[in-house]
């Protein structure tokens, strides 16, 4: 089983230096001292944990001076940390995709290595059953949706998600027992398009998480040879 991190977060792909701070800004960093380093990470967390919380309000494009506002900072300290509007977004995708795949990660190290129960497992986890799942699965929706309307919005990043489940998807499908004529690559595809229109029919009410999962477990009869 290939390893879930498609969409993990790195140093090296945030941009993030050893003081805390993102690349990008015009300012030197300050000397790193265990204290400032200490002082900066906390700061910038402030920082990105109030572009979170309002993103999962709707304001998906906030000023600085509202995630100041926010985080109880200086607007001058978030235009240190976060340049501009573009590393604010980056923050913001990269984040949730770290949140899915950690999540994705734990679910499918508990399951049974079996294609079929955790290509399940999979749709049990992106399908809203708690708060932070909902929370999480708004959030993406919301991005999306935004991403239709506002071309700045449609970043590398945003894609990770479902590339990094495309890929798994793919990978559980070609060592299940298929039915004849299943074609693997246009499985995943399908199955891939599925988890955001069931989880939003989750979140809209028009279905309950366990009629989400009934339509799974009927499409993964449809695909595989039962076992």
């Amino acid at each position: 089983m290939p390893a879930v991190g498609e969409t993990s977060v790195t140093a090296s792909t945030t941009g993030a230096r050893d003081d805390g701070r993102v690349d990008g800004g015009d300012e030197a960093a300050p000397p790193a001292t265990d204290g400032r380093v200490t002082r900066a990470a906390r700061t910038r967390k402030a920082v990105v944990d109030a572009l979170l919380t309002l993103n999962e309000r709707g304001e998906l494009r906030p000023t600085a001076r509202d995630i100041a506002a926010e985080a109880g900072v200086s607007v001058s300290l978030v235009q240190y940390y976060f340049g501009t509007k573009d590393q604010l977004l980056l923050v913001t995708q990269q984040h949730l995709a770290q949140r899915v795949a950690q999540r994705l990660r734990r679910r499918i190290e508990e399951t049974e290595d079996a294609p079929r129960a955790i290509i399940r497992a999979i749709f049990e986890e992106f399908i809203p059953h708690d708060d932070e799942s909902r929370e999480a699965m708004l959030l993406f929706v919301a991005l999306h949706t935004a991403s239709l309307t506002d071309p700045t919005l449609r970043r590398p990043e945003a894609q990770a998600i479902t590339d990094g489940l495309w890929k798994l998807l793919a990978h559980e499908l070609s060592r299940a027992r298929r039915r004849a004529g299943v074609d693997v690559d246009k499985e995943a595809t399908m199955l891939t398009v599925l988890v955001p229109a069931l989880a939003q029919a989750v979140l809209s009410d028009a279905l309950t998480s366990n009629d989400a999962l009934a339509i799974v477990d009927y499409e993964l009869d449809r695909v595989l040879v039962p076992a």
